[in-house]
């Protein structure tokens, strides 16, 4: 019989190589490993019936990735970030263009965020464009619905809030204004299969890097520096910083504690 560590071994591996997911993430994510494993061993017998039922599943690891790469997002998170880019999208918005895109974007607070600094900058035109990606069908459904509790807007600056906001007639809720809505898509895609067609002068890829082992990282992130226009840049979490530098990649200050990627 395979003990519990060897048995985290042997999923671990099984993860990494068919979906990337690796245990970068922290000791969170260990956790969340063993607790997917505890509960299938329960479902299927032991820990041994465990991992033959995930070997001949592809169906049921692919389920546990999803598990394992539940995504935590929030509306303005990070304000420094917005700052920094709001500053930047003024160029690009001058010349009347500028396609963002967001990966990972879990429930959609984070591109909803990115769609109103945009918009702010852009008075409203038709310039800006943004594109939310996740891998979970629910997560996407989530953030294309723009209905959240309005416990969650608590951290936006009332500015944004009130402007793009609308609350429910018990004030239980929000749900972001229909001409913000016109600026934005979302589409089910997982990181690993590259972003959608096109060329993005920003890309925002926060916080998921932590779930993939350094190969897939590397796919993740080459990947999405090529889609970039000339000019684009792409913006990883400030945890993720460090980790895109050692996969060889070089970094520039968009602003002060801002650290951006550009293609070579």
């Amino acid at each position: 019989m395979t003990d519990r560590a060897a048995a985290l071994a042997v999923l671990s591996g099984l993860l990494e190589r068919s979906h990337g997911v690796g245990l970068r993430g922290g000791s969170w994510v260990t956790a969340r490993l063993e607790r997917a494993l505890d509960e299938l061993s329960a479902e299927a017998g032991g820990v041994d019936d465990a991992l033959a039922l995930l070997r001949s599943s592809p169906e049921r690891l692919s389920a546990l990735a999803d598990v394992l790469r539940v995504g935590e997002t929030r509306f303005f998170r990070d304000p420094a970030h917005w700052d920094a880019l709001a500053s930047r999208a003024e160029p690009w918005l001058a010349q009347g263009r500028l396609r963002a895109l967001s990966v990972g974007c879990s429930s959609g607070e984070e591109t909803w965020t990115l769609a109103m600094i945009l918009a702010r900058a852009a008075g409203h035109t038709s310039a800006a464009r943004v594109v939310g990606t996740d891998r979970s069908e629910r997560a996407i459904a989530t953030a294309a619905r723009g209905e959240y509790p309005a416990s969650a807007a608590e951290h936006l600056p009332p500015p944004l809030r009130e402007r793009y906001l609308a609350r429910s007639e018990d004030g239980a809720r929000v749900r972001v204004v229909d001409p913000l809505r016109q600026l934005v898509t979302f589409q089910v895609r997982d990181a690993l299969a590259g972003p959608p067609p096109g060329r993005w002068e920003l890309v925002l890829c926060k916080n998921v890097l932590i779930y993939f082992g350094d190969d897939a990282a590397e796919r993740v992130v080459s990947g999405l520096l090529r889609a970039l226009a000339d000019d684009g840049v792409l913006l990883v979490a400030r945890s993720e910083v460090s980790r895109v530098r050692a996969l060889g990649h070089a970094s520039e200050e968009l602003a002060p504690g801002v650290t951006v990627f550009r293609a070579r």
